[in-house]
């Protein structure tokens, strides 16, 4: 499915050739991200990388990148999370070195001019005033924050208001200088190319990234956790969204694909578990969905549902007892196991079809664990797995004192919540 080279500075180049396809994708990613960052720059990360389309010697203005991007018909972007940042350009074949020398210009050459960082201070602060009016994405910070607490792990990746506003402009070129090295970048191109000349390419354009090692690194994450945890975060919510879950696995653990295989049996599609539960026998939510996620360091396996402010015990307690299920029974059967095996095989192989799904499934691998299985080594060992491995992984996970419920709604009083999960 793809290769993997290293050159001599320390840059990786993964090639994922595709059939049948017209369009090409390059993604450049950094390993590095809010888990890198010190208190007194949170969210430099996530700025630096809006930088990155602000001007360079050879495209000198916003401008500039904006047209020449829109001239190729492309479908371009970056993102930035706790421990990678991308930057990314998905256009017909015929456009593949224009991306790539685009790309290679704006990672290498970016100006970052003190008069575009402090326009764009306020664009951040109204990204993150819009995360949070948004209850389905400002969740996920409120979760991981109860998780992790006051540590980068715990951190809004895009930082606070505070620190955005007093960011000096050094500090970008400083962070630039130190993370933005060839020993922490990985080109990745997915797609229909000729692989030959496209190494060839790659080489000229990223030989002259900055070598060495990166100057800071992330710290180990404290998880500390004896009891089950609460938070609520209060807000006038048209409906109350829910987070309900415990801490799991990290992306090297033996257990990882059991662990995403049981939360795809809970919650991952029409027919899962909670689904039926929660949405289709109680009718209680509109949303329900389930997952295993995973860094280098950590993990976790959660439930979701967004549910109307009267029913939020009564969802919560029909999760629980979806958890304590199938920790107990052993009634997982060979026809719901291959079920969910084949569900997440077609829905793999279809995501698969796009070249920007390939580089990322390729890419995001890579720096996380620096070992990117191909889709086949992923199935064989997802298709290993058996009933009894996942009512194992249930019980070392699901367990009270790793427990964690964060909401976002109108509620003060915490006694009901509180109640529900010492009961668990």
């Amino acid at each position: 499915m793809f290769k993997k080279i290293i050159f001599d500075n320390g840059l990786r180049l993964l090639t994922a050739p595709m059939q049948g396809t017209n369009t090409v994708t390059v993604l450049v990613l950094c390993g590095t991200g809010s888990d890198y960052e010190s208190r007194d720059i949170k969210g430099i990360s996530h700025f630096l990388e809006h930088m990155f389309f602000k001007g360079t010697a050879k495209r000198p203005n916003p401008e500039a990148i904006k047209h020449e991007l829109d001239g190729m018909g492309s479908i371009s972007n970056a993102f930035t999370d706790h421990e990678l940042t991308g930057y990314h350009v998905k256009a017909a074949k015929s456009y593949l070195d224009q991306s790539l020398e685009l790309l290679a210009d704006i990672y290498k050459n970016s100006l970052l001019p003190d008069e575009e960082i402090e326009r764009e201070r306020q664009v951040i602060i109204e990204e993150m005033h819009k995360d949070r009016d948004t209850p389905t994405l400002y969740i996920w910070w409120v979760w991981e924050h109860l998780l992790y607490g006051d540590q980068p792990a715990g951190w809004d990746v895009i930082g606070e208001e505070k620190i955005l506003r007093a960011l000096p402009p050094q500090a970008f070129k400083d962070y630039f200088a130190h993370q933005y090295v060839a020993s922490n970048t990985a080109v990745v191109i997915a797609g229909n190319f000729e692989e030959e000349k496209t190494v060839a390419r790659v080489r000229e354009l990223f030989s002259d990234v900055r070598t060495g090692a990166p100057m800071r690194m992330k710290p180990p994450v404290v998880e500390s956790q004896i009891a089950p945890q609460l938070y609520i975060e209060y807000k006038e919510t048209d409906q109350t969204h829910v987070t309900i879950g415990f801490r799991g696995y990290d992306a090297h653990h033996p257990k990882r694909y059991a662990a995403e295989v049981l939360a795809t049996l809970l919650g991952g599609s029409w027919s899962a578990r909670m689904w039926d539960r929660i949405r289709e026998k109680l009718g209680l939510a509109y949303t329900v969905q389930s997952m295993h996620g995973t860094y280098s360091n950590r993990g976790y396996l959660v439930t979701y549902a967004g549910v109307d402010h009267r029913n939020v015990e009564k969802m919560i307690r029909a999760a629980l007892e979806e958890y304590k299920k199938i920790c107990t029974e052993q009634d997982i059967t060979a026809e719901e196991l291959k079920r969910v095996k084949d569900y997440i095989r077609g829905t793999t192989l279809i995501g698969l079809e796009a070249s920007n799904a390939v580089a990322s499934f390729v890419g995001s691998e890579e720096m996380i664990t620096g070992k990117p299985l191909t889709v086949e080594e992923v199935f064989a060992k997802i298709e290993a797995l058996t009933a009894q491995d996942l009512c194992e992984v249930a019980q070392e996970i699901i367990r009270p004192e790793r427990l964690n419920l964060a909401m976002i709604g109108p509620f003060v009083d915490t006694a009901p919540f509180e109640k529900l999960l010492k009961e668990f």
